[in-house]
Order: C-alpha cells, then structure tokens, then sequence
C-alpha cells in the first residue's frame, strides 16, 4: 500500500522511472548475446590418438586399453566409453555433473603423461572439451575460375586470412588435392645401391636445413651465426648427393624420378554437385555464432574484391536460424501481447482499461530484460520463450488490480479526482496479499532448477530466472503501472461489454449450481476419485522421450562404407545419395563432405517447404537403406543435435569378451533379418572388412637386428611414403615426399616380396621374419566401462513389437557373460527426468509452506492444494489428445503449472475469508465463487490463449517448448473448474465449525 500510495502522489517521478526503464531496457536488448540454445558446458572430456596404420583391434590392445586402465581411477568420473577404429583411438570420459571441470582436465592431462612410455612413439593423445554450442558456425563453399591448385590457394591464402578473426577457434577444410614435390623410387635401383628410404629421405632433410649456431663479435657489433644450407628448387632436388652404404656419392636422380605431383588432401567435397572446396567454422566459447558470421561475411567480401575469380557461396550460417528462431518467438509474444489485450477489451468493453494493462507488458517486459543482462543470460529460444509465458502470466497480477480497481470506483459516490484516487488505492490494497501470494507461489517453485547441477539446471535455470524476473516485474508493476494509468485514464467499465452479460448469465448459474453442489458433497468427492483415477490411467500410458527436436530445415545424412572399399565404390555410394537428396522437390541446396571412410550430406530445405523435416528424413532413409556398401543415417539436424539419435529399435549389448560378444550378436542379426515385423537391421560392427596382418617372429627378426616395431614402421613408409622436408617456393609451401610408385605394394604378393635392412645392414625377406595372412577386422571396436558393446538397431513394421523381440530373440540369447545395456541418451533421459521428478516434488512442498505462511493456516493451504492433483488430467488429456510425448520440456511445464494452477485457489480462498466477516459460510463460499469468476477467467483466459501459439509450434524451435505449453494449458483449464466448483466443497468439508474464527488476511 505504502509503494501504491507514493507513486499515485509522485506521478512525475514514476513517469521518469519508467522512461529509464525504456532506455535500459532498450539497451540490454542491443548488448544481449544472441545465441539458439543456452550455453550448456557438458561435464565431458574426449581423448584422441592417431596412430596412423594401425588396425581397429591393434588401436584397441596398443592404444585404448592402456589409456582407459591409466584413467579408470579418477575421480568424478561417471562412465569411459571408447571407439577403436582405423588408425584412431577416441575415449568419452562422462563426468558427474558439479565436477570442476577445469581440475578434471588437469588431473586427465597428468594421467596421460605418466602412460606417455607405454604408448607406441608416434602416438600423442590430446585431450578437449564438449560445449553444446560446440559445432559448425558456418559452412563455405569456395570455387575459382582459374586456380588448377585450389586446396593450397584455400589453405595459404583463405584460411590464414580467416584464422585472423579472434572469435573463430578453428577451421577445417575439405575437398580438393594439394601440389607436392614427388621423389618416385626405383626399386631395381635402390637394391642396386643398397638405400633404403629412410636414407633418401635423410639425405633430402639434410639438403635443407638452417639452424642457430651461435653469435660471434664483429667490431661494435654482436651477430648472430646461422648455419643454412637451402634448396630452393625442385629441379635443385636431382642433385642432392646420397652416400651409398659402400661409400660410394650419387645424386638424387640416380635412385629416383622428381617431379611435381597432387594428391588427395580433404577428401571430397561438393556443393550442389559441383567439385568444391569446403570450409567449416567454429567459434571461441566465449564468442557467439552472430560475432563469427558478421566477421566471416566481411572478410569474405574483401577476399572475393581482392581476386575477381573467387567465388565463395555461405553454404550455412548457423546465426540465420538463430536469428530466424529469435524472430518466431519474438512474433509468438507480440500475438500473445495481442491476445491478452484483446481479452481484457472483451470484458471491460473499454479500450483505456486494455491500455493500462497494455502498458504494464512492456514495462514488465524491459525489467525482465534488464535483469536478464544483468544476470549474464544470453537471449535464445529458452528465454525468450519464458519471455511468451510470462506475458501471459504476468497480466495476472494486472487484471486482478484493474477489476478490483473498478469495482472499488463502483463503490464511490464521488466520481472525480479524489474517486479514481482512492479506488486506485483501495482497489490495489484489497488484492494486494493474493497477487502477492500467487506472484510467490509462481516463482518459488524455480526454485529447485537453482539447485540442478544436470542438464535440465543449465538448459533451464535461465528459463526459471527468466520467469521468475516476469513475475516479479509484473507485481511491480501491477502496484505501482496500473494504479497510476487507471489514475491518469480514469477508464469507466461499459455497461455493455461484450462479455459483460454472458458474465453476468454465468454468474447466476454458477450461484445455482454450486448451491446444489453444496449439498451433494458426497457426489463431488466421488467425481475427485473417478478424476484421479482417469489421470492414472492417461499418465500410464504416454510415451517419453528426452527432448522435442525442432525443425531447423536441415537433414543430415551420415555415411559409413566398407573399410578398404575401391574409390571407384565409394564414388558409386555417394552419388547414389546424392541423387536421392538433390531429387527432392524440398531442397534448397546440400554439401557433401567425405573423407577417410565416412562423410555427411547436410542438405538445407527450403523455407517453403511442403513437409516437414522429420518426414524428409524419414523418407530418405528408406530410400537409402538400400545403397550398397555402407551405412547410412539420416536425421533431422537440431540445436540439440549433441544428443543423439535413436532409430525405432536399439539394443546394446555388453560382453566381456569380444568374440563371443560378435557371434551372439550376429546370431541376433541373423533372427532378427528372418523376422517380417523388423526391417532395415543394422550392426554397429556390420561393415567388417579382411585385413593383411603381419604375424612378427620374434625370435628370426631379431637374428636380423629387426623389432616388430622397426618392421611395422618400414611397412607404413613404403606403402605410404615419407614427407622429407618443405620447399618454400613461389612465397608456397610445398612438401617434398618419398615414395614408391602408385601400385608398386597394391597386390598381397608385392607385400610378400618386401626386402628389409637389419640394423647390421644384412637383407632379409619379410616372409622369412613374418606370416602374412588375412584376417576379418571389424570397422570399430566399442566399449564402455571396461566391456566391449555392439548395438543393433531397426525399424518396425507394425506396433507393440519391442517386447516380442526382446522375450523371443534378445533375451534367450543372453548368457552370464553377455547383458542388455542403455545407450548414453536412455541414461541421460533416466538422470534428468529423476532430477525434474524431485524438482516438482520440492515445488509442491514449497508451494504448501508459502501458502500455510499466507493464510496462516495448513488447512487453507490443503485446499488450495488439491487444484494440482485434479488439474493433471487436463494436462494428460491434452497431451494425449495431440500426440506429444512426456519430455523434459513438458515435465518443465508441469513444474510452471504448480505455480500457476494455485493462484485462482489462492484469490477464491482469500475472498471466501474476507466474505465471512459479513456472511455465513455457504453464502461467502458462493458469492466468493460468483464475485471471483470474471478476474478467474480472466486471467486464466490470457495466460492460456497467450500460449496457444507456443501450443501449435509455430516456428522453426516451436516444438522445444510445444510440450510445456500443453501440459500448462490442459492443466490451467482443468484448474479453473477445479477451483470454482471443487475447491467451495473441499472448503465447506473442512470447515464444519461455523463458528470458527477465521485468520485475518488483511
């Protein structure tokens, strides 16, 4: 009242509060991050090794067990799972969340140093991060008319230009091949003198060195010495001098042919079909994608003034769909701006009166705004679409002043200045302990995500405070905005509003029906029981999952060949793909990159497309479940894409032993391909691929002053030859590589007659030192806390087959040694929605104590209470009604709604108390009901029609939030009858003293 009393007597002083509200206001808006999601550091940490060469079962035993033994014991950590591949070693470490990362990250590097020695030499594990903003900012295309060496143009003079920008952390180019300086051997004459390679690649090292030798006097001056010796040609190569075993000088050219030569650098890559060069960017942490993008776009625009023939097309630019999905929910809010005020015209009939609740949004909305800078939260769809809910929360508070406001000018014989003051006053102190109560009760139910150190915290603890800055915002303003503007509009209620006289007809009937319902008490408690049990029911039968994905207009398809399949076939895999993407009438343009064994199409849809991106996805992978040669996945790109994706069917299963492991696994496979309800059967170690290993004798090699290690690295220098120096030609880097010629080791018989150099220089065949033999090696090893893991997935061709296929193919075949497991997403989506279930608990306790505090009675509170039992089947039934799954934004809504669903129990509560001082119970608890049921709809009819939007998932990010917006407004709508028809008979039950004193709310 005092706060109310000052600002309806200093309105100058208000006015010019409120203009530095605007200005402030304004100005949080234009320094806010921008960002799509909130910024959510996941407690992981990636280990990577290359060790190039190597099998997928050598990477395992020489590589990943010893790191994850070295490992196994640090703190904090949750699970280790690891991928053995071709040549590259990568172990997950999942942390608790709440770990110091930054300690763990040290701890981690400390570990790998001391294991350093007992790793292979050329293997040097690096350790990074995960951050769920962590992938591709932008995607370049480059092409030039002129440039026939286009991968060292991009890599010498575009990507340097791009690594100057400090918020890009890193590049990645792909496509094209690079230009290299070939020193072709000839076997016939290398045997002839007796080199090997690594002789020729020494000689060739030692032609082009410069090292600091010291410094020496010269008169006043002190130079230094810098021993050089340069080779600054390629023709310069032939005559570098090579000191032959026999101690006999030969030239370069004597032994080998030196020319210049491309080779592959990036893989492939092709925009639209056409040959490119791609460019993936991502930014610093601490940048936003928007920094990267302006930056990117300028430079880009220098680059392409610089050389007339660059053409460089933004394949994607991350910050287009940030700024697009911003744009969505700021329009959603603007129409729930709309709505709300078109809501209070209806029942008021009087403009003036939606002007004052109009006016109090915005000032709502720029104090939130402020505090949210000030808080250090980025605007994204999160936030901004708590920004949507909290309009049309936070016109409760407004509306329920406005109404008493007018009800007290009806009171007043005086209808000037001295009138609308005091109703102004009065009016806003007569509700002031219910907004006051409600406004508490809204926000102390966030409370608990302060306190959630997983997922759900960091995704959304901003939408909590964000909300929670919204309804402190509009309390404030609902006791200082709306008294002020009723003050200065003077509006007057019209006779004749448009819902002034179904109101009124409503108000009749519902003083009828509740006087009957007062009297059938028993009837309506036996409704409550058969309500609880259909909310059982519904609630028993909803499906979950961990989060809605939204419709970003991007399809990605990931692709895995055969290890050790032709280029010729992998060519054939990739176009037909691409056939199958570009075919499409949905697509805008793609870009395919590959490389190594595996690639990704990421085709962008246009914006006025016809379906949605889930079906397109949908729809090619039944399309490309048929390519030959390789695994494909296609999904719909999301902000949440780090959490993986599941196919319709999965199971994991864990071993002991790898072995036996695969035969049980291939036995499934087999069961399951016999099966007509399961179709598209996939393993995770199903493009397995025959090896050549070389079984080392031990005992002959080392007769020969040989080691499995010398004859391992004389295999990988001659099939893939050696980088011997660097020639700085032309202001170009260009190295200079020793190999034998293409096809010279293709065939198994080549590798048979391999000659090796023992240390004592005595030749030796590798046959005689080692068995060469042929071995099935699958693509990947997987494991995950120690035991090996393969996943087998598919598709269904009918309903309720899960079970069948888990009772009749899994479950038999499972042994002591062989288990069911759950993949990362099932045990993320078991931990979060544990977290969210204790959150809403601690809510509902939280919000009893509020309430018990306000009416200073427990029994008050139980009655206000039962609003949220009974409103979870308006909640389910929505959900079911529209098909939307139990998600973590839809348990989020449920966490809102037991805020929100007690604030039209608290203000029929507070009235019926106020009533009794004048009334016998059963008139206050009808006249409370009937007096209270104009502001009851009222506010509830804004909130939920002002969520309607968020509802349909309009948008690109609608359905993020679609599910929570369900939950509350199936929940609000059930609560407004619970509150004014069940809430009287729970009242009048609890009270059968009529003489009981009833605490004093004022």
């Amino acid at each position: 009242m005092g706060v109310t009393k000052y600002i309806l007597k200093h309105p100058v002083t208000t006015v010019m509060a409120l203009l530095c509200l605007v200005v402030f206001g304004i100005s949080s808006v234009f320094s806010a991050k921008l960002e799509q999601m909130p910024d959510m550091e996941t407690p992981m940490l990636i280990i990577m090794a290359n060790y190039s060469g190597a099998g997928p079962e050598d990477i395992s035993e020489l590589v990943t067990e010893p790191i994850e033994d070295a490992i196994g014991t640090l703190e904090g950590v949750d699970t280790i799972s690891s991928t053995s591949s071709d040549g590259r070693s990568m172990v997950m470490l999942q942390y608790d969340y709440g770990t110091d990362m930054d300690e763990a990250y040290d701890n981690l590097k400390q570990k790998l140093d001391n294991i350093q020695r007992e790793l292979p030499d050329d293997v040097e594990p690096s350790v990074m991060s995960m951050n769920s903003n962590q992938g591709d900012s932008m995607m370049l295309s480059i092409a030039h008319k002129t440039q026939t060496n286009l991968y060292d143009y991009v890599d010498q003079k575009i990507v340097p230009e791009l690594e100057r920008i400090s918020s890009i952390a890193n590049i990645e180019t792909r496509g094209g091949s690079s230009k290299y300086v070939s020193i072709e051997l000839q076997s016939e004459k290398m045997d002839q003198y007796n080199l090997t390679m690594q002789d020729v690649a020494s000689a060739i090292s030692d032609a082009n060195v410069a090292s600091p030798s010291g410094e020496a006097d010269a008169g006043n001056l002190e130079l230094s010495v810098t021993t050089s010796l340069k080779t600054e040609q390629v023709n310069e190569l032939q005559d570098i001098p090579i000191k032959t075993p026999a101690g006999q000088i030969i030239s370069l050219s004597d032994v080998a042919n030196v020319y210049e030569a491309t080779k592959d650098r990036g893989g492939i890559s092709r925009y639209n079909g056409q040959e490119t060069i791609s460019i993936s960017i991502q930014k610093q942490q601490d940048s936003t994608d928007m920094e990267v993008s302006s930056a990117v776009k300028e430079k880009v625009e220098e680059l392409m003034a610089d050389d007339s023939d660059l053409t460089i097309t933004v394949a994607n630019d991350t910050s287009d769909t940030i700024l697009d999905s911003l744009k969505d929910v700021a329009e959603t809010m603007v129409l729930a701006v709309i709505i709300s005020m078109l809501i209070i015209f209806l029942f008021f009939g009087d403009y003036k009166a939606s002007l004052i609740v109009g006016s109090s949004i915005p000032t709502s909305i720029l104090m939130s705004l402020i505090a949210i800078t000030m808080a250090g939260f980025s605007l994204n769809v999160i936030t901004m679409s708590a920004l949507v809910l909290g309009v049309g929360m936070m016109v409760d508070n407004s509306i329920v002043v406005l109404e008493s406001c007018f009800r007290a000018t009806a009171e007043q014989e005086d209808k000037g200045a001295l009138g609308y003051f005091s109703a102004a006053l009065h009016g806003t102190g007569i509700v002031i302990n219910s907004i006051i109560g409600s406004t508490i009760t809204t926000c102390v139910v966030f409370l608990p995500l302060a306190f959630l150190n997983g997922m759900t915290g960091q995704m959304f603890k901003p939408l909590g405070f964000t909300i929670v800055f919204c309804m402190s915002a509009s309390l404030l303003s609902a006791m200082t905005v709306v008294p002020l503007c009723y003050l200065f509009y003077k509006p007057s209620e019209a006779k004749r509003a448009l819902m002034g006289r179904p109101i009124e007809r409503l108000q009749k009937w519902y003083r009828g029906i509740m006087d009957r319902l007062l009297n059938h008490k028993a009837m309506v408690m036996g409704f409550s029981v058969l309500v609880l049990v259909l909310t059982v029911i519904l609630a028993s039968g909803m499906q979950t999952e961990l989060m809605t994905s939204d419709d970003t207009g991007t399809v990605s398809v990931s692709i895995e060949t055969r290890p050790g399949l032709k280029q010729e076939k992998i060519e054939e895999a990739l176009a037909e793909a691409e056939a199958i993407v570009s075919a499409s009438d949905q697509v805008d343009s793609y870009m395919l990159r590959y490389n190594g064994d595996s690639g990704e199409i990421s085709a962008y849809l246009k914006d006025d497309r016809t379906m949605k991106t889930d079906d397109v996805a949908d729809q090619w992978q039944k399309e490309m479940d048929n390519i030959a040669n390789c695994t494909i996945d296609v999904s719909a790109s999301t902000s949440m894409s780090f959490m993986g994706r599941q196919r319709g069917y999965e199971v994991i299963l864990h071993g002991t032993q790898y072995d036996e492991l695969k035969e049980v696994s291939d036995k499934i496979v087999k069961e399951m391909t016999a099966r007509t309800d399961v179709i598209n059967i996939h393993s995770s170690i199903e493009n397995n691929a025959p090896i050549i290993t070389l079984k080392i004798d031990p005992v002959m090699a080392k007769a020969y002053g040989l080691t499995a290690s010398s004859i391992g690295t004389t295999i990988n220098q001659m099939l893939s030859g050696i980088d011997a120096t660097t020639l700085k030609i032309d202001g170009e880097d260009i190295t200079v590589t020793v190999e034998y010629p293409e096809g010279e080791y293709e065939t198994v018989d080549n590798i048979k007659d391999i000659i090796l150099t023992g240390t004592n220089g005595q030749k030796v065949a590798l046959t005689d030192v080692a068995n060469v033999v042929f071995e099935d090696s699958p693509a990947s090893i997987s494991r995950t806390d120690g035991a090996y893991e393969i996943t087998i997935s598919a598709d269904y061709t009918g309903d309720n087959v899960q079970q069948q296929i888990n009772s009749e193919v899994i479950t038999p075949n499972l042994s002591g040694t062989i288990s069911i497991g759950q993949n990362s997403r099932d045990r993320m989506m078991k931990s979060e929605f544990s977290s969210l279930y204790r959150a809403i608990a601690i809510a509902v306790f939280l919000v009893f104590v509020v309430m018990a505090a306000q009416f200073e009675s427990v029994k008050f509170s139980i009655m206000v209470m039962t609003t949220i039992p009974f409103s979870l089947v308006g909640s389910f039934g929505l959900l079911k009604l529209t098909g939307v799954s139990i998600s973590m934004t839809s348990l989020l809504g449920f966490l809102i709604l037991v805020g929100t669903v007690v604030n039209n129990g608290i203000l029929y509560v507070d009235t019926v108390n106020q009533y009794r001082s004048t009334m016998d119970l059963r008139t206050a608890l009808i006249e409370a009901g009937a007096t209270r049921i104009r502001p009851i709809l009222m506010t509830s009819m804004t909130t939920i029609l002002a969520m309607i939007p968020m509802a349909l998932a309009i948008g690109s990010s609608g359905s993020t939030t679609q599910g929570l917006a369900i939950v509350d407004i199936g929940g609000l709508t059930a609560g407004v009858i619970v509150a004014l028809f069940m809430v009287p008979v729970y009242y009048a039950l609890l009270s059968r003293k009529p003489k009981e004193e009833i605490p004093d709310v004022d």
